[in-house]
């Protein structure tokens, strides 16, 4: 069973069902590319899945979003010997709480940026009025979908940030508390470890957009694009982020006791030194990162899984396609804000997703209805393409893209192009 609706989702449900050991896919709740592999089920709280897993006895359930790994999800199964992929509830909190994430990190010196942390608003002024330096990071404290980080260039700009998160509570009870960061320079990645508490090993790199507007301007999406690899991520660094950074957060997380079995996804940043400072981490497999990553593995995904579960991470020998891999989400106009939904798509049917295609196409906010696939959210799709370099994956991805169609469609175009050096 595989839990969520997204991006992230289809492609999880898509490299799983090639899996020699596969018999059947459960998605819960699934969408409309997810319904083509595997049977769609509903649910509305966390004991409606266990009651399912139970019921249809299922072997393994591997959690996509953050959502119901924050509220427990693992301790539920594991309460009652049902197999699942993901941290328990205390080990989800170094992603539910950036402030439980920053006091870890400064615990166990893993690299990362100075930091204050507030839950009264008026103090909270103060300190951004004292403050002689800009740009700030303003982060709220609990989970906010990827969008409740603020770059604050003046004071200003960080008490409307603070006003928003602390007083409007746009993001409600996640942004009561607050996390103020230095901000950091350099050039933002993305690391993602498997590990089943004794044994782990890094995924290929991959770099997110995390801005709506091309450039990189405008409000804080869940991603518009990824690449993977990130060309930022050679040798050198790779080895610094395993000696500074993934060393010390294992033994962290066994020391504290976290019960954890899964992926651990690692926002860095890397300066002009080279040195990587971690920005965040999160729980679960990225989105759009898993989108570009999935493709590039050559191991069985849920052979992987089970060995996740069943702590022999370390008999898997990982295989990594050197081809690299880009995508491009295509979003319903209004995205991050208010957007619609039910606009047909079309011209799906020129990408049917085969295990070797170059292009592939997961659907993250859609539904298939009797004459075909609508629009059913913000990010609509995910084209992503391999090929023999970045620039040819890049142009294979863009090509796809004007092949598809819905109304109101919009996409960045210019996924990948820093890392490729063009404008």
């Amino acid at each position: 069973m595989v839990v969520g609706s997204g991006g992230r989702e289809h492609c999880l449900a898509w490299k799983i069902s090639h899996s020699r050991l596969v018999d059947k896919i459960y998605c819960a709740p699934g969408n409309g590319g997810m319904s083509e592999i595997g049977k769609c089920v509903p649910w509305k709280s966390l004991a409606d899945l266990v009651s399912f897993a139970q019921e249809e006895k299922i072997d393994l359930t591997i959690v996509g979003p953050e959502a119901p790994l924050s509220q427990g999800i693992v301790n539920l199964f594991e309460d009652r010997s049902l197999p699942i992929i993901g941290p328990d509830q205390r080990g989800a909190l170094l992603e539910s709480s950036k402030i439980f994430a920053k006091n870890f990190m400064k615990k166990y010196q893993i690299p990362t940026s100075s930091f204050e942390v507030f839950d009264d608003y008026e103090e909270a002024v103060d300190y951004l009025q004292k403050r002689d330096t800009y740009p700030l990071v303003i982060k709220a404290d609990g989970l906010a979908g990827g969008k409740g980080v603020y770059i604050a260039y003046d004071v200003d700009e960080a008490i409307d940030a603070l006003q928003e998160l602390m007083i409007d509570l746009k993001f409600g009870s996640a942004g009561e508390r607050v996390v103020v960061e230095d901000f950091l320079e350099g050039e933002e990645a993305t690391v993602m470890v498997l590990w089943d508490g004794k044994s782990y090993f890094l995924l290929p790199s991959s770099q997110d957009h995390k801005r709506v507007g091309e450039g990189d301007i405008g409000p804080n999406t869940g991603g518009m694009g990824a690449y993977s690899p990130a060309p930022v991520i050679d040798e050198v660094v790779r080895e610094k982020i395993e000696k500074k950074i993934v060393h010390p957060l294992l033994e962290g997380i066994k020391k504290e006791e976290l019960r954890y079995r899964g992926v651990i996804y690692i926002g860095i940043m890397v300066d002009e030194e080279k040195d990587p400072r971690v920005l965040e981490f999160n729980v679960r497999l990225g989105d759009p990162e898993t989108q570009v990553v999935l493709p590039r593995i050559n191991n069985d995904w849920l052979e992987v899984n089970l060995a996740i579960w069943e702590g022999k991470l370390g008999e898997v020998k990982l295989s990594v396609s050197d081809f690299p891999t880009l995508g491009v989400v295509l979003a319903s106009k209004g995205y991050p804000g208010n957007y619609e939904v039910g606009k047909k798509i079309w011209g799906l049917e020129k990408f049917p997703n085969r295990e070797n295609d170059e292009v592939l196409v997961f659907h993250a906010g859609t539904e298939k209805r009797d004459d075909g696939f609508y629009t059913a959210g913000g990010r609509v799709l995910n084209v992503c393409a391999r090929g023999k370099n970045l620039q040819e994956a890049k142009d294979k991805a863009y090509r796809a893209v004007t092949e598809i169609h819905f109304e109101n469609i919009y996409y960045r175009r210019d996924i990948g192009f820093r890392a490729i050096g063009e404008k």
